[in-house]
């Protein structure tokens, strides 16, 4: 069990460093073509656009599962209420 659960972390670092990567390059040509067509600096651009890139996904998931952990704290809140209309 425990080299399953240790192969699983290493697959985790895995993805959140091929996700950082991807952020870098999509930042970096984003800026690019923002600085050659506008006098932003390159450097500056790309750091903004990448952390960007990295920190709104980011804070978008740790948002939903805070969310979904508050929903199952309180289930009775929403009893009945699947989410689809019942036409009456």
């Amino acid at each position: 069990m425990q080299r399953a659960i240790r192969r699983l972390n290493v697959l985790e670092y895995m993805i959140v460093v091929a996700a950082v990567l991807v952020a870098l390059a999509g930042g970096w040509i984003v800026a690019f073509l923002l600085s050659a067509g506008t006098d932003l600096p390159l450097r500056p651009t790309w750091a903004v656009l990448s952390l960007s890139l990295i920190i709104i996904p980011a804070a978008a998931v740790f948002g939903r599962e805070r969310f979904r952990g508050k929903r199952q704290e309180h289930p009775a809140s929403g009893e009945g209420d699947d989410g689809i209309a019942s036409g009456s």
